[in-house]
């Protein structure tokens, strides 16, 4: 056996290593070092890793196979199986004969590995489906997590499952075929879910940004934005498609809450992901499934613990928004997400949820509590270095209101482009801006436009060859 630095012949010592080093996936070929996958990357174990060579190799696959399954790899060229280290836990081994010797790959089953790779990448999703590699959102895409990387089986994913359910997931999981909640390790938090399917369990993992982001950070426009903050009742709405920030968005304007008034904060959320300390407020934070059963019930209870700002994770349905609205006109202000796409289709959306006998009593209400709507999205930068936010921001002025109280709703874009002095903007105009700033490219623009028309005017006045890179006044 060689004397050569990370030469074994045992493979549970490699496993070993990538435990302590949280790495997904380890090879180890003859021929070549022992190398692993690292922030995306295949990298050798150590500066000093000697080459593998055809004895090490043949050890390495004597220390982790019996005698059958040696017989098989000499026979078929292949196999797989789960292996179980003593010391490093589950792994999915393949084993390969190559014309200089055998090739071992060994895949991780627990889910830590994964995550932390995808937050040392800076993605916002991790997926590890069965049928398909081990996957993450990176800008947007979904992509392997890297070259090469097998599918997962059905009986890997249920090792991934059984890596870090705890009793409670494990049971509603069993019951209900899905289970959602916040997961924690040493590397952040996640909003993890599991689903059962076809063909396995179905993990995927939202990246919960350990650091909260403040207003600045996200370009929210802090001159329009922080006078709605200050109101003592009301409703401000946070809407878009799932993964477009709203979350972020929402925990940067609790975050300056908390900074900036003395009150009694209480966050409702599916599961909790950002976590506030208390620094001039109290803030009390609520988990949907583990510390109530329900959205509205949840947002019942509230009501009776002297809250100042409720916010509300998602306002799914007819009592969850009615109750927000009721808390909202009785001098609490509640913060809120929705999925819509635009701020008109926000206000027919609620207008929407109530029987239509109801519908004149809740415009009322709506245009009396409303403060404003921030409907956003994320678009790719056009130098692949992430995603930035496009806004359309509606405030409640006299004009809207009055709009929404005679259920005008249709004039609501029109009012928002001839209110940009209160800070109101459309998407479209968000769009052109970063399109001028050299941010996001024409393609981007023409896809995510409401008004294609308007847009392909606006993009042939405003050729892409003629964009710098100042970015203009907006």
């Amino acid at each position: 056996m060689s004397e050569a630095d990370y030469i074994f012949d045992q493979v549970d010592r490699y496993l070993e290593l990538s435990r302590e080093a949280v790495s997904p996936t380890i090879y180890l070929s003859a021929g070549l070092q022992p190398y692993w996958m690292k922030a995306g990357q295949y990298v050798p174990v150590g500066e000093t890793a000697g080459v593998l060579s055809a004895d090490d190799a043949a050890a390495l696959v004597s220390s982790c196979t019996s005698e059958e399954q040696r017989a098989q790899l000499a026979e078929q060229g292949a196999i797989d199986y789960q292996y179980e280290s003593a010391t490093a836990g589950k792994f999915h081994a393949y084993l390969y004969v190559q014309e200089g010797g055998y090739l071992l790959i060994f895949i991780s089953l627990h889910v830590d590995p994964y995550l932390k790779m995808g937050v040392d990448c800076k993605c916002s999703d991790i997926h590890l489906p069965a049928a398909c590699p081990p996957t993450w959102r990176r800008n947007g895409n979904l992509v392997p997590m890297w070259e090469g990387a097998p599918p997962l089986t059905r009986e890997d994913t249920q090792a991934l499952t059984d890596s870090f359910l705890g009793e409670s997931e494990f049971a509603r999981l069993k019951d209900t075929g899905d289970v959602d909640f916040a997961y924690q390790n040493a590397f952040g938090r996640y909003r993890a879910s599991v689903v059962q399917q076809r063909l396995g369990n179905d993990i995927c993992y939202r990246i919960i940004n350990s650091r909260i982001l403040t207003m600045a950070d996200i370009n929210l426009p802090e001159e329009h934005v922080v006078p709605l903050t200050r109101f003592t009742n009301g409703l401000i709405l946070v809407t878009g498609a799932v993964g477009s920030g709203k979350s972020t968005t929402l925990a940067s304007i609790i975050d300056f809450i908390n900074k900036d008034r003395k009150d009694h904060i209480i966050t409702l959320e599916d599961p909790i992901e950002a976590i506030f300390e208390p620094i001039n407020c109290q803030v009390n934070q609520r988990e949907v499934l583990k510390h109530t059963e329900s959205f509205a019930r949840a947002l019942r209870a509230a009501l009776r613990e002297d809250p100042d700002v409720i916010m509300v994770g998602e306002m799914r349905n007819l009592e969850t928004i009615s109750l927000a609205l009721t808390a909202a006109e009785t001098g609490h202000l509640v913060l809120g997400t929705l999925h819509t796409g635009s701020a008109a289709r926000t206000i027919d959306r609620i207008l929407d949820a109530f029987p239509v006998e109801e519908r004149e009593h809740i415009r009322i209400m709506v245009s009396e509590s409303l403060r404003g709507v921030f409907s956003q999205q994320l678009v790719p930068k056009k130098d692949g270095s992430g995603r930035v936010m496009a806004l359309e921001m509606l405030v409640n002025t006299a004009a809207i209101a009055n709009c929404i109280r005679e259920g005008k709703t249709f004039m609501i874009p029109g009012l928002i482009q001839t209110g940009k002095a209160q800070g109101m903007r459309l998407m479209d105009d968000s769009l052109q801006q970063l399109y001028l700033q050299g941010l996001i490219s024409a393609e981007e623009c023409t896809v995510r436009a409401t008004d294609k028309v308007m847009m392909d005017s606006f993009l042939k006045a405003h050729p892409e060859s003629s964009i710098g890179a100042a970015a203009p006044k907006a």
